[in-house]
């Protein structure tokens, strides 16, 4: 069987012929080589790691494609420095980057920064994916009676998440009323628009809403603990934003380029 797509890449020191490139393709039909323009030389590239990931701005508006080119043999904190090369920082942030792991639009904390990448290498070719973002100055120190708690929309199915997820730092016992605020300005959303919103805890499959009317709901760490089930697996809660996806569909990549055709 052929299979329609890019092979394994050739090496910059191949030195064979067109027709040895073809002796493997579809026997009728038109034959394609496919190619990709590096932003580093070819020779450099064989000795990098090809390394996908997203990057977002701290309005979280948009998650830009980023193609990283790091050492086979490098670190976390070294792919965040490959990182600083092609984004655009804040001018008031922080300076500090950090990566997350994207899974069904859903979000969590990722690797620490001595991890080397070739223990992540494996999830790539799952649904988790991978996002560097700027840490907000309010993020970077956590106290002990603060947590940095995983945010996600979705809309009347807690399965249905969509849009950008994000972290935001809460504090035990602090008003549900003030992340609110905080939401919504991480958001920059019309507080119009905002009282649409309702807002539930996730956990263990289950969405208990926040009803601060009656409530006056505070924030309790407990309540976004992780759960542990059998044979080691874990269960965390999140905090999920109830409102329709306005957003238009879209593909997170776009690999779809015009072709040039080569003819004989």
């Amino acid at each position: 069987t052929y299979k329609d797509s890019p092979g394994n890449a050739l090496r910059c020191t191949f030195e064979g012929t067109l027709k040895d490139l073809l002796v493997f393709s579809k026997p009728k039909g038109v034959k394609k080589i496919y190619y990709q323009q590096l932003s580093i030389p070819v020779f450099e590239f064989e000795n990098k790691r090809t390394f996908k990931c997203f990057w977002v701005g701290p309005k979280m508006k948009e998650e830009k494609e980023l193609t990283l080119y790091p050492n086979k043999n490098a670190s976390v904190a070294e792919l965040l420095e490959e990182a600083k090369k092609v984004v655009e920082l804040s001018p008031d942030g922080s300076g500090k980057l950090r990566l997350v792991e994207i899974n069904s639009n859903k979000i969590n904390l990722g690797p620490k920064e001595d991890a080397l990448l070739e223990t992540l290498v494996g999830a790539q070719n799952t649904t988790k994916m991978y996002r560097i973002e700027e840490i907000p100055k309010d993020e970077l120190e956590i106290a002990e009676d603060e947590s940095l708690i995983p945010v996600a929309h979705f809309y009347k199915d807690i399965f249905s998440t969509f849009g950008i997820p994000f972290l935001i730092k809460v504090k035990h016992g602090e008003p549900f009323s003030d992340v609110k605020e905080r939401i919504a300005k991480k958001l920059g959303i019309q507080d119009k628009e905002f009282e649409k919103f309702k807002f539930a805890i996730i956990s263990l499959g289950r969405a208990q809403f926040i009803n601060e009317e009656n409530e006056g709901y505070s924030i309790n760490l407990q309540d976004f603990r992780p759960h542990y089930g059998q044979g080691g697996a874990t269960s965390k809660p999140w905090l999920g934003l109830e409102h329709v996806n306005k957003a238009p569909k879209r593909s997170r990549f776009n690999y779809l380029e015009k072709a040039i055709k080569i003819y004989n």
